[in-house]
């Protein structure tokens, strides 16, 4: 089985498709090296990687009609991170287009499914009341969310559907929550560009940075997941009959707030892996974003009932997992 997998240098597909490589499928990884300006590493018999504009709809027709893959994980963005959305946010477009360009090719090219990684971002102007937890369908009876990489996401995953209607092409959608890895790095000094985990790393454990600038106030509300408990979920799932135009959520239901994560973080690296010594937590603010979801907590029980996944790993042992590739050299 030919797997074609878009955004490959990402965090999340760098866990996948080992997985997948496990299987035996043969694997292409696309990406454009935009973000991490060079590949991370993957390499095997059955893997190949293409770099490619996946925004142009004539090098994405070629690459399909190349690689002839039975089956496509769409991972593929061009912003990210919570100030990546805002700054960045006239940058949509290229990941609606890009999105589109994928289908188009796939339909030319009788691809039998195409696997969406969407974000638990398309949940954000569901109203809070009903968010504790938020379940699959309550993005279809609200409104569309706020931030464009959110909407981004919500469009996406339309237009997915809208191709199973108008070309039958079968789709999954996977919404993950708060992902966790050692494999993403803090990529700028402004905060929020990045994810919160990776800046909580660099400005806590690595940089010792006093104060500790935060979005808000600190008290926001998610649940983090350990990134290879959702790439086995993808990999393992996303080729199944079962998951055929089926949409999951994917995360953690451990809620904790942004301040508490902090915490953590310092507490952990400091009593169990002697990574700071007579360092204590201050908080500056640097603001807020307007409409600023509080509190986002999935709730998994199509996944554990289709598909018997459930995210185990807890926060604290996630925090060890990333402190224990620092102090090994490994963390990126």
């Amino acid at each position: 089985m030919r797997v074609l997998v878009t955004g490959s240098e990402g965090s999340l597909m760098q866990a996948v498709i080992p997985l997948l490589l496990k299987k035996k499928y043969v694997v292409y990884g696309v990406d454009n090296l935009a973000r991490y300006g060079a590949r991370l590493g993957i390499a095997g018999d059955d893997y190949t990687f293409i770099k490619c504009d996946l925004t142009d709809g004539l090098s994405v027709n070629r690459l399909i009609e190349q690689v002839k893959p039975d089956y496509i994980i769409q991972a593929a963005a061009t912003i990210y991170g919570v100030g990546g959305f805002n700054k960045y946010c006239g940058e949509m477009y290229k990941d609606i287009t890009l999105h589109d360009n994928v289908l188009r090719a796939a339909v030319a090219h009788n691809v039998k499914k195409v696997i969406y990684i969407s974000s638990s971002m398309v949940y954000e102007n569901c109203p809070q009341e009903l968010a504790y937890p938020v379940s699959e369908d309550i993005v279809d009876s609200n409104p569309a969310p706020f931030t464009d990489y959110g909407l981004s996401k919500f469009v996406g995953e339309r237009v997915s559907k809208a191709y199973l209607k108008q070309h039958g092409l079968k789709y999954t959608i996977w919404r993950p929550f708060n992902i966790i890895t050692p494999y993403e790095k803090s990529e700028s000094e402004e905060v929020g560009i990045s994810h919160v985990f990776a800046d909580y790393i660099k400005n806590i454990v690595i940089d010792k940075k006093k104060p500790l600038p935060i979005l808000g106030d600190g008290f926001q509300v998610r649940c983090f997941t350990w990134i290879d408990e959702v790439a086995a979920a993808i990999a393992d799932h996303s080729f199944s009959e079962k998951t055929d135009n089926e949409t999951y959520n994917l995360g953690n239901q451990e809620p904790i707030s942004m301040r508490v994560l902090a915490e953590k973080i310092k507490d952990i690296a400091a009593s169990e892996f002697k990574l700071l010594d007579d360092y204590f937590l201050l908080y500056d603010s640097i603001g807020d974003y307007q409409n600023d979801v509080r509190v986002r907590i999935p709730n998994v029980d199509k996944a554990k009932n289709d598909l018997g996944w459930e995210a185990k790993m807890k926060v604290d042992d996630s925090v060890r997992m990333c402190l224990k590739y620092i102090v090994e050299g490994k963390h990126v």
